[in-house]
C-alpha cells in the first residue's frame, strides 16, 4: 500500500473513499470491499482519502485506532494508496463541487466514487450523496453508493462503537469491528 501524506501529489485513474476510518468497522468494510470490486473491474488503483481524525473529534471522543493502527487494518483491506489528506482551513472552506472538482477529480483523478448512503462532504457538511452524483456527471466520474451496516437494529457507526465501548459491551464491540460475535 502506498502513503501519501499532504496535497502535493497527482495519481490517475483511481476508485476512491472518503472518511475518518475510525475503527474500521463492518460498515466501512463494506465500502471497502465495493471499491475494491470497482477497482478490479474496471483496472482502477483503490483509494481511500481519510483526514486527520483530531479535527473533528470532541473533548469526549477518543480514537478506536492510533493512526498506525488504522493504516494497518486498511493496508489488510487490501487497498493500493491511502491518502492521508490534510484537513486545513482551505480544506474546511471548499463547497462540495470545489472539493470533487479540485480534490477528487484534479488530484485523484477520480473515475469511481465508493461512499456510504449518510456521506456528507464539503463546507459544514452541505453535499451528500445527490450532490456527489451531480458532480460526478459533470466531472466524468461514477458514484456507487453502499446501504447502510446494521447491528441489532441500529447503524454500525465510529461513534456508536465509543458509546457501547464506554458503556462495557465488549462483545458488541467485537462484532461491530470484527464482523465476529
Amino acid at each position: 500500500m502506498d502513503i501519501i501524506q499532504g496535497k502535493f501529489f497527482k495519481l490517475n485513474y483511481t476508485c476512491v473513499t472518503i472518511g475518518k476510518f475510525d475503527g474500521v468497522h463492518i460498515g466501512h468494510r463494506q465500502i471497502i470491499s465495493k471499491l475494491i470490486e470497482v477497482s478490479k473491474e474496471f483496472s482502477y488503483r483503490s483509494a481511500v482519502l481519510t483526514f486527520d481524525f483530531d479535527y473533528f473529534k470532541s473533548e469526549n471522543e477518543k480514537r478506536l485506532n492510533t493512526r498506525e493502527e488504522k493504516k494497518a487494518l486498511l493496508q489488510k483491506c487490501g487497498i493500493d494508496i491511502l491518502v492521508d489528506y490534510p484537513f486545513d482551513g482551505e480544506t474546511k472552506n471548499m463547497t462540495p463541487e470545489e472539493f470533487s472538482k479540485e480534490v477528487l477529480v484534479g488530484k485523484l483523478d477520480a473515475k469511481a466514487v465508493v461512499v456510504g448512503d449518510n456521506f456528507r462532504f464539503g463546507k459544514d457538511a452541505a453535499g451528500d450523496v445527490g450532490a456527489l452524483k451531480e458532480f460526478g456527471n459533470k466531472y466524468g466520474f461514477k458514484v456507487y453508493s453502499i446501504p447502510l451496516v446494521e447491528f441489532e437494529g441500529s447503524m454500525v457507526s465510529s461513534t456508536r462503537i465509543r458509546e457501547e465501548l464506554n458503556a462495557g459491551h465488549k462483545k458488541k464491540v467485537k462484532a461491530m469491528l470484527t464482523g465476529i460475535n
